[in-house]
């Protein structure tokens, strides 16, 4: 008996990944046919490094970000 209780195991594991994989792939067609999901192109040239020289600066710049976020989710 012992010896079979390790192919159970690694069968059911097997099993459970597979049916993981499955149903995450099902959810992402059903969800990108139903426009839940959409695809965008990102521009390289769009992409933004930004450099903080301090914690001063970061919380500034946190604070403006909230402070659009307040301001657009209004409207």
């Amino acid at each position: 008996m012992k010896k079979y209780t390790n192919k159970i195991l690694i069968i059911t594991a097997i099993v459970l990944v597979l049916g993981l994989v499955i149903g995450y792939t099902i959810d992402f067609q059903t969800g990108y046919r139903s426009g839940r999901i959409t695809y965008e192109k990102i521009e390289k040239d769009s992409t933004q490094v930004l450099h903080f020289d301090g914690l001063d600066e970061l919380e500034t710049y946190a604070d403006s970000l909230s402070e659009n976020q307040h301001e657009t989710s209004h409207q």
